[in-house]
């Protein structure tokens, strides 16, 4: 029996649904979200394991998922390697209290008297669109690293945090191939796993390489209803539907309004706890057709593209080619890294619109909480590629995009194909030169379904499988023809009005509501009330804005995002 003096658990908000569970007069065991063991669903053998042991067993458990563990000594709470439902907690002694949705934290700190901002940290938003580590907007709470125990004993009233699991940085020896047969091979397995029990999945499709590779890991006998979003029947939107139709799978357009991020704001602001800029909230509110479980691409980009690794773009006689070379990583990574991280918001210094006396205040911090990322990985791994790209994917969950997926669970369960195990395995073995483009996604397709590639990729309107050398040659091709015939129908690279998503100018060109708040965030209660920003500098970067200035559109709606979270 618990005694009521002794720590208990606070769970705020809501929880994704239960997948399995154990309850006793004395212990239970709750397991949230999609996990699987050994490729299968958790029995009750399985939990009881875990009960008796969750140091051992939680590492065995495969996929997306939180646990939560009471026995009449201690509290166990872990996450999965992917920090899929980023798990925010804190300690007062008497509660474990712990959350999904970093709103309702914020909020029963302001409720119980507890809360202290950390303007740092909405700094640290400010530059990258994301946090990193434990930080959070306050002074009392921490997000669970992904890979987490946390372990609160009873009675005495302690509490730890310890990771279970650590990628292996060991680099396969053999050639593109094999690998791309590989992850081929466990996509078709992830998409057998996470879709086992369902009876009408969907896919969002898009014209890209990352929901190809999904749609390829489908059994001919169970193919997803593919779903593509957007303002108009776009370049896109004609890609995503050859795709489907190519392979005999149902294929929805469903449109985006014109006003959708200015309806979106407040809800994507709540639902991102102020974590993610609200834009990438691309799924609230969208009318799809009817589904059991939504899935998608995501992830496949930033493990298997190599899109943030460090590259500049190779010329030939002056002339721009589709070849990217990695570009070297100096002594000081992380100083480079917030110079270059290719998700930053750019166009403008940051610090200019600090105040003097936070300047200093403000790197140190972002370089504090980039070393400690990569404090967790310094014993296994001295590649200066593997800690750049660890600093972007070792929480997936807070990857600055992740708002797309939590609009995704606004809608229905939804659960991510890239976030196996053996999918996290291959991505940190796979070398850096292999996974760096688009040509290991391409062979992984062509292990899936060939006949996928016969569909141009959206994002170059020329065929996915090409090399970097051919796609250059047909550029410098489609542009020879582009002059000597200038009323001629030729082949271009899509424009922003032939992408699902708008830049973040039109974004912000489009929030005619919200005009006057964005002229006047220089005087907001809620910005000043951190006492961090110069309010000369944000008027100018608002009117720049509101000009249809690019460098400014992200900052503001960065801005916007941190205001609403503050307001709201």
């Amino acid at each position: 029996m618990i005694l009521e003096d002794r720590t208990k658990i606070l769970i705020l908000g809501d929880t994704p649904k239960v997948a399995t569970r154990i309850d006793t007069q004395s212990q239970s065991v709750v397991v949230y979200a999609n996990p699987s063991i050994y490729g299968r669903p958790l029995r009750s053998e399985d939990l009881e394991n875990i009960v008796d042991d969750p140091l051992r067993h939680i590492p065995k458990l495969d996929g997306e998922f939180f646990i939560v563990i009471e026995t009449p000594s201690k509290i166990f709470v872990a996450n999965d390697r992917f920090a899929s439902k980023p798990l925010f907690y804190l300690f007062n002694g008497k509660e474990l209290v712990i959350s999904l949705d970093y709103s309702y934290l914020w909020k029963w700190l302001s409720n119980n008297n507890h809360l202290k901002p950390d303007p740092l940290a909405f700094y640290e938003f400010l530059h990258f669109q994301r946090l990193f580590a434990e930080t959070t907007f306050d002074t009392a709470s921490k997000a669970l690293p992904p890979a987490s125990i946390i372990t609160c004993s009873r009675s005495p009233k302690t509490i730890s945090v310890n990771r279970y699991w650590k990628p292996d940085f060991k680099k396969r020896l053999d050639h593109r191939k094999v690998i791309a047969k590989d992850l081929a091979n466990a996509v078709q397995r992830s998409v057998i796993t996470k879709t086992r029990e369902i009876k009408n999945p969907s896919l969002l499709l898009s014209g890209g390489m990352d929901s190809r590779v999904v749609l390829g890991g489908f059994p001919k006998d169970k193919l997803p209803h593919c779903i593509t979003i957007g303002r108009t029947p776009n370049n896109e939107v004609e890609v995503a539907r050859s795709l489907a139709n190519l392979i005999g799978a149902k294929h929805t357009y469903v449109t985006r309004s014109n006003s959708h991020h200015a309806n979106i704001l407040t809800k994507a602001v709540t639902a991102g706890g102020g974590m993610y800029s609200f834009h990438h909230g691309h799924f609230f509110d969208i009318d799809i057709p009817e589904t059991d479980l939504i899935l998608h691409g995501h992830g496949f980009d930033y493990f298997f593209q190599g899109m943030y690794l460090p590259a500049t773009r190779r010329s030939v006689l002056g002339r721009p080619t589709r070849s990217y070379a990695l570009k070297s990583i100096n002594y000081d990574l992380t100083g480079q890294y917030i110079k270059e991280a290719k998700y930053r918001v750019k166009g403008i210094d940051f610090l200019s619109l600090l105040k003097s006396e936070y300047i200093r205040q403000a790197t140190d911090r972002l370089r504090a909480d980039l070393d400690s990322v990569l404090a967790s990985v310094t014993d296994v791994t001295t590649d200066p590629y593997d800690k750049w790209d660890y600093l972007t994917t070792s929480a997936p969950g807070r990857h600055y995009t992740y708002l797309n997926i939590l609009s995704v669970e606004s809608l229905t369960e939804q659960r991510t194909i890239a976030f196996t195990n053996e999918i996290l395995d291959l991505y940190y073995s796979t070398p850096t030169t292999i996974r760096h483009g688009t040509t290991l996604l391409a062979a992984t397709i062509k292990n899936l379904n060939p006949r996928l590639l016969e569909i141009r990729n959206a994002n170059t309107n020329m065929r996915p499988d090409l090399s970097p050398a051919r796609l250059t040659l047909e550029s410098w091709k489609r542009g020879i023809r582009r002059r000597l015939r200038p009323h001629g129908n030729h082949s271009t690279d899509p424009s922003t009005k032939d992408r699902s998503w708008p830049s973040d100018t039109d974004i912000v060109q489009t929030l005619s509501n919200q005009s006057d708040k964005i002229s006047n965030l220089h005087n907001s209660d809620t910005l000043n009330s951190l006492q961090l920003f110069d309010n000369s500098r944000i008027k100018s970067l608002a009117t720049n804005a509101l000009q249809g200035d690019h460098n400014s559109a992200g900052a503001i709606l960065s801005l916007i995002t941190i205001e609403k979270f503050l307001s709201t």
